[in-house]
């Protein structure tokens, strides 16, 4: 039973989001103008369930590929037979179904934006549509599921805003998902090529993709710019104390930096610093006006 429940944990693979969903979370919630609150909590949860129900399905329709994998056969747990395929689609089914539910107390256009990152997340991954080897549509899937609708879900959860508050956090967050999607399809295009998958990376080739990707995380660069100086959606001090945390969790990388790696194994070294910096400045930035007061009453 313990290994089964382990076996789960792993085909959920949380850690490859859990902080970049707050990040999306936050910062829709902040471009509305959001609040700490049972609402911020809801809408956190829904888009977790969400975006684990589409690693889940992922894993689960990949099974019999990554087992022919060296690379991936022990990280998909459905592969190295640690929980059975049909576990894994009643447990995938399952966690659907509460990100579904959880995104209804938040109200219609939550709940229907929700629906349609679930949708996305089994239409990515089932073998008869499988979106994520459609060149192009990989990419825009990918970047609504795993980003966009998070934002929105979390922005619709609060009241709308003007079109010019919202749109430059939003065109970060999905230029960054972007980057990334293009990022994992360099990474994996050797085994990708061999498995016979086209996507948008070998179609384009490793060089145009490259540059595609760079373009991506700029555009990413100028609307968090954007975002910060102009909009000033983001404190200073929330900013401030982001740059902080960045530059501790930094310094294991930068102790590992050899020059034998490639720019792709570079970028990747600092990719999570920087996830789990930006998430953390800001739930600080929603958890301290609510924590402030009773931490004065505590000391005073």
């Amino acid at each position: 039973m313990k290994r089964k429940i382990h076996g789960l944990a792993r085909l959920a693979r949380y850690r490859e989001y859990l902080f970049f969903v707050i990040v999306t979370t936050s910062l829709g919630a902040m471009s509305a103008n959001g609040f700490f609150g049972w609402r911020l909590g809801v809408v956190l949860v829904a888009n977790w369930l969400a975006v684990a129900f589409a690693f889940m399905f992922n894993d689960l329709e990949d099974a019999a590929e990554d087992a022919l994998n060296p690379a991936k056969v022990n990280r998909n747990p459905v592969s190295c037979r640690v929980i059975s395929p049909r576990a894994a689609r009643i447990a995938s089914a399952f966690v659907a179904l509460l990100a579904c539910l959880t995104y209804a107390l938040l109200g219609f256009w939550p709940f229907v934006l929700g629906a349609v990152c679930i949708l996305l997340g089994f239409t990515y991954s089932w073998r008869r549509i499988r979106l994520k080897t459609i060149p192009f549509l990989d990419m825009a899937s990918h970047c609504l599921m795993l980003a966009g609708l998070q934002f929105l879900t979390a922005y619709f959860t609060f009241e709308p805003t003007p079109l010019e508050r919202w749109l430059p956090p939003f065109l970060f967050i999905v230029a960054v998902s972007l980057y990334g999607e293009l990022f994992n399809e360099l990474r994996d295009m050797e085994e990708d090529v061999k498995a016979g998958i086209t996507d948008t990376a070998t179609l384009l080739g490793r060089r145009p993709a490259y540059w595609l990707m760079m373009s991506l995380l700029a555009i990413g660069v100028i609307s968090a710019l954007y975002t910060v100086l102009v909009e000033q959606l983001i404190p200073v001090w929330v900013l401030a104390l982001m740059a902080l945390f960045t530059a501790g969790l930094a310094v294991r990388p930068l102790l590992k930096v050899r020059q034998t790696q490639t720019n792709l194994e570079l970028q990747q070294s600092f990719q999570k610093p920087l996830e789990i910096a930006a998430a953390s400045a800001l739930s600080v930035h929603f958890v301290l006006p609510w924590m402030g007061p009773w931490l004065l009453g505590i000391i005073f």
